[in-house]
């Protein structure tokens, strides 16, 4: 039999895993993927994670969930971690600091990403027991890109690193919280009053403009919507049939 010697069961064994789910905020989004602008987001009561979207409707970059229902498996969650990320116009800025559309759209990235999460509050819930309610200010993502330098000159330049993917950066459960298999867990962003009334007033994302050709006979580009994110990522283990001897 599979996992062990003839005649024995299979056993679960314990491997790490981390969950994680994703809205875009972008023109030409689709419901499933999130939203078309952040004056979309203002009017929502509560933004859901886990339950909207699997990765055969949106890809492995943005979920990685194969079902939208339940849980495959058992899995302990450790920590929880929540990003907002914002893009920001791309080429030359005609003044500095930059004004009118361009400027909107730097004012708009800037808020998105350092002053929302101090207005927007998050929910765990597994089945329909309520087990975390804090700020996502609480709860740093613990990875991705980091230490990003912007110059005060007029060809903006752009300093980012991937960053050390330390789980430690993120809020740590004080329990590990258990899941069972089959069960639905989900987690619910809530935008205060005033984040509302900010996200309502916030331009963008921004459509780019990107070259793709050289100056003979004329330039050519396309427009490209920029996309913002939410990221919601569980880290923890999970509880999978054993699928064979690892032999060394």
């Amino acid at each position: 039999m599979e996992g062990g010697a003839p005649g024995r069961m299979p056993e679960n064994v314990v491997e790490a895993a981390c969950l994680y789910d994703t809205i875009q905020i972008r023109k030409d989004a689709k419901e499933v993927e999130g939203y078309i602008s952040y004056q979309a987001l203002s009017g929502r009561e509560n933004i859901p994670f886990f339950t909207v979207r699997n990765r055969s409707e949106v890809g492995l970059a943005y979920t990685n969930k194969d079902s939208k229902e339940s849980m495959p498996w058992p899995f302990t969650a450790y920590s929880i971690g929540v990003r907002f990320y914002a893009p920001r116009s791309i080429g030359p800025m005609p003044q500095v600091p930059p004004t009118g559309a361009a400027g909107a759209i730097e004012e708009a990235a800037h808020l998105f990403q350092v002053y929302l999460p101090l207005h927007t509050g998050f929910v765990l819930k597994v089945r329909d027991d309520e087990k975390l309610a804090h700020t996502c200010e609480a709860a740093p993502p613990g990875m991705g890109p980091m230490g990003v330098a912007l110059p005060l000159n007029p060809l903006a330049t752009n300093i980012v690193a991937q960053g050390w993917p330390d789980f430690r950066n993120r809020f740590q459960f004080p329990n590990p919280i258990s899941i069972p298999r089959n069960c639905i867990v989900e987690v619910q962003l809530k935008f205060s009053d005033h984040a509302k009334k900010i996200l309502t007033g916030m331009q963008g994302p921004p459509i780019w403009e990107l070259w793709t050709g050289g100056p003979d006979p004329e330039p050519t580009k396309i427009s490209v919507p920029a996309c913002g994110l939410i990221r919601v990522s569980l880290e923890g283990a999970r509880q999978v049939q054993q699928r064979g001897e690892l032999h060394y």
